[in-house]
């Protein structure tokens, strides 16, 4: 039997009508739909509730904190001086995290700065949830003289650069329980804190750090650090780490397990005026992907040794400045380094004990600026310079000036023809005997005032009229 009866009217008007079989069907999938329907609210409402339970769950693993004592939050104590105005707490930015604050124990509205009374503050600061970064926390807070940390919940925070730079006055962390898992950004964290003397880092495990930029920069109290287990192995910046550490007399690397440099891109000012640094121990120091060392011994006054035989250099682009003014260093063995960068100004000026340099390897090629690279160094007798190629060279700006006792100096190989800054040159080499200058080219040489100030009167000068072409000196030429 059909399910449909069909039917043509007077009119020819085609029509359908419903068997009873159809009916029935109908009634049978308006039954299963029901109950589909059923079926997928109960469903919908499980899922709701396993949810609802993972969640509680979730929440109570993250009150574990507070089962063991933790109430995510800071104390901290502030050192004020008798005539101090408003003293500041922490970044302004943090207030919308904090959930109250009390001062000497007593509960207070809340606010970034407030007055104190002279002496010694308690600072008890709560914050309403898990911070994901401590970035800027105190920045510049002066009056900061001792944190504790114990009871902050940090398993969330990634970053906690800048979070006691310029606190000036701070003497005291304790890192208790401090959890460092997911940290990846330290640089500036201490910078500034010039009363700190001591740090310990052992408890901290940094092994998904990569910037570590300018961590104890300004440190100038800082006599001891305590590295312990402190991982590098991802870093990629260390410049500026121990830039004005001045009270550093020496600095024990953990072993090359823990303190890892085989990433590292950038070295320039690590350990720039580190005027009391005495030695390094830089032997396990893996340079082969550094791209900056400028200035990265500058100011060490006090260095009598540098041991770089495990340096790697063919990927350094930046050397400027690099050795300067390291005023006790009297020797420098530098054959192995391979050279690729083109800025070479003040290398090695004011090291002015150097006597012995070997720089053989030197490949000068690409080197567009060799300005003040030797200058001031006072006690060079002799400098072998036979595998200089200057040829990109546009600037020798005082490169010999006052190298008091330098007595010759053969460059008859230097082929000078892009040089355009040659002033001061050799200027206060007083006991210069002689001087090459045979392929000196001057042609686009525009400035060469004082290029050989202060020279004995009987100096010579080894060079060519037609290649030396300076009126005021080419009747020199020997």
């Amino acid at each position: 039997m059909s399910v449909a009866e069909q039917k043509i009217d007077s009119n020819n008007n085609f029509e359908i009508h419903n068997s009873p079989d159809l009916n029935i069907n109908n009634n049978e999938t308006k039954i299963n739909s029901q109950i589909n329907f059923n079926y997928i609210l109960i469903f919908s409402i499980f899922v709701v509730v396993i949810i609802a339970i993972i969640e509680i769950l979730i929440n109570c693993l993250g009150n574990n904190d507070d089962k063991n004592g933790f109430n995510n939050s800071i104390i901290a104590y502030y050192l004020i001086e008798e005539g101090d105005s408003d003293t500041l707490l922490f970044h302004s930015s943090y207030l919308k995290f904090i959930d109250n604050i009390k001062i000497n124990d007593i509960e207070r509205n809340i606010g970034s700065t407030v007055n104190f009374i002279p002496g010694k503050n308690k600072v008890e600061i709560t914050f309403k949830n898990k911070l994901s970064s401590l970035e800027d926390l105190f920045l510049n807070c002066f009056s900061l003289n001792e944190i504790n940390l114990f009871n902050l919940s940090s398993n969330e925070v990634t970053s906690t650069a800048n979070m006691f730079r310029g606190c000036k006055n701070l003497e005291n962390i304790m890192f208790d329980n401090f959890e460092t898992n997911k940290i990846n950004n330290i640089s500036y964290m201490f910078s500034g804190c010039s009363k700190l003397t001591s740090i310990d880092l052992n408890a901290f495990k940094y092994d998904k750090i990569i910037d570590i930029q300018g961590l104890f920069d300004g440190c100038s109290g800082l006599r001891k650090i305590n590295f312990g287990n402190f991982n590098t192995i991802n870093v990629i910046n260390m410049s500026k780490l121990f830039s004005g550490c001045n009270s550093l007399t020496e600095i024990n690397f953990p072993s090359d397990t823990f303190f890892e440099t085989r990433e590292v891109i950038d070295m320039s000012y690590m350990f720039y005026n580190c005027i009391n640094l005495e030695s390094l121990n830089l032997n396990n120091f893996d340079t082969h992907n550094v791209i900056h060392m400028n200035n990265m011994f500058d100011n060490c006054k006090k260095i009598e040794n540098l041991n770089l035989n495990s340096f790697e250099t063919s990927s350094v682009e930046d050397m400027y400045f690099m050795f300067s003014g390291c005023k006790k260093l009297e020797s420098l063995s530098l054959s192995f380094f391979t050279i690729k960068t083109k800025d070479m100004f003040g290398m090695f000026k004011d090291c002015e004990n150097l006597k012995y340099l070997d720089i053989s390897s030197f490949d000068t090629t690409s080197v567009e600026d060799m300005g003040e690279m030797f200058g001031h160094c006072t006690s060079l007798i002799n400098i072998e310079l036979s595998n200089f190629n200057v040829i990109n060279v546009e600037s020798m700006l005082g490169m010999f000036e006052k190298c008091e006792n330098l007595i010759s100096l053969n460059i008859n190989y230097f082929y000078t023809q892009n040089l355009k800054e040659a002033s001061y040159f050799v200027s206060n080499c007083k006991k210069l005997e002689q001087i090459d200058l045979f392929q000196f080219y001057t042609d686009k040489l525009v400035q060469y005032d004082n290029m050989f100030e202060n020279l004995p009167s009987n100096t010579r000068f080894i060079c060519k009229k037609e290649v030396f072409k300076i009126q005021s000196y080419n009747e020199k030429c020997d």
